[in-house]
């Protein structure tokens, strides 16, 4: 029951941020959207998810023993601290490439409501992606019942993600007609552009919440949640999106494959999601795409692609050897400063 627990509490909790997040999404949009079949669909959504969280926190309260406070409790917790950054995060897909092209030409309305939609199916990947896994997760500790009610929110938000891939496509010819001063069908290919957009990205979600959910198999093994990162699965749609301007890497497809390499080594996990959404969306060149998997991994500790050496090394003091050892590996792979890697191969020492 421990392990079923620790295991399966957290990505229900995982499962009711994401939701929750799309209820204030389509909240707050649904008031600012004029009355008509989009505002009732929005409405009407708001509602399905409410009952859907509803059931959530129920099996929740069957799963968690009465009083308990201890190691399944904080885990829920850090896993609802870490999401709810990316629960909300704006991907606004396709808008980039959109708004660019439209840029100072549609009335402010309708590029509105064009971002809102955006970011209502931004929200809605999000937690497609945490349904599929969490479901993953419960099937792996056998919880059937669990399975059973995150493959139901699973098809739910398979259902709207579609919905809402053909409402962001009608919102972008209604900008395009606007700005063109066509109408309906006739939108021509500015409308067509953004079309073919919004379908890549929507291709791009489905695939990277599919492996997440395989990456989420034998997390339950010792009770260990491997849960697929949310930010990965919203920064690798997110980079299939990105204007070369806005890489973390400058002058992107000027640069020849050993200059990218050197430069990727230099980067967090979150850049290197970024770059690899792009690149395979792109040139999708193989040797750069290795280069980005042999640098993929778990941070050592949270926080450390942020960090400077000093702040590395006063850390390392602080950790058990075994986290110094996997500090010594991944620094060794990426920036190889060597302040850092004598600090950890002393703690490792020890």
């Amino acid at each position: 029951m421990t392990v079923m627990t620790d295991a399966v509490v957290p990505a229900l909790d995982d499962a009711r941020q994401a939701h929750e997040a799309v209820v204030d999404r389509f909240r707050a949009d649904a008031t600012i959207t004029p009355p008509g079949p989009y505002r009732h669909m929005l409405e009407e959504q708001v509602n399905d998810v409410r009952d859907s969280l509803q059931r959530i926190e129920h099996q929740v309260r069957e799963l968690r023993p009465r009083g308990l406070v201890g190691d399944s409790v904080d885990i829920a917790r850090f896993i609802a601290r870490s999401t709810v950054r990316t629960a909300m995060l704006p991907l606004t897909i396709g808008s980039v490439i959109v708004t660019e092209m439209l840029r100072g030409r549609q009335p402010m309305d309708e590029r509105r409501l064009l971002r809102n939609a955006e970011d209502e199916y931004a929200v809605t990947a999000r937690a497609l992606a945490a349904s599929r896994a969490g479901q993953t997760i419960a099937e792996e500790v056998h919880d059937q019942a669990t399975a059973d009610l995150l493959a139901t929110l699973r098809r739910q938000d398979e259902e709207l993600l579609e919905r809402l891939e053909d409402s962001v496509a009608e919102h972008a010819r209604a900008v395009a007609a606007a700005a063109n001063g066509l109408r309906g069908e006739n939108g021509g290919g500015l409308a067509d552009a953004a079309t073919r957009t919004m379908r890549t990205a929507a291709d791009r979600a489905r695939d990277v919440a599919q492996r997440g959910g395989r990456r989420a198999r034998g997390a339950a093994e010792g009770a260990v949640r491997e849960m697929p990162d949310p930010t990965r699965t919203a920064e690798e749609v997110q980079g299939a999106v990105t204007r070369e301007e806005d890489l973390p890497i400058a002058r992107f497809s000027q640069l020849s494959i050993d200059e990218i390499t050197q430069q990727l080594r230099t980067l967090s996990q979150s850049d290197l999601t970024v770059i690899e959404g792009y690149e395979r969306t792109h040139s999708s060149r193989r040797p750069v795409l290795d280069a980005i998997e042999q640098l993929r991994g778990t941070q050592p500790w949270d926080g450390y692609d942020t960090m400077g050496p000093n702040e590395i090394t006063a850390q390392l003091q602080n950790v058990p050897s075994s986290v110094a050892r996997q500090a010594l590996e991944y620094e060794r792979r990426h920036q190889q400063r060597q302040k850092v890697i004598s600090a950890a191969e002393a703690r490792t020492a020890q």
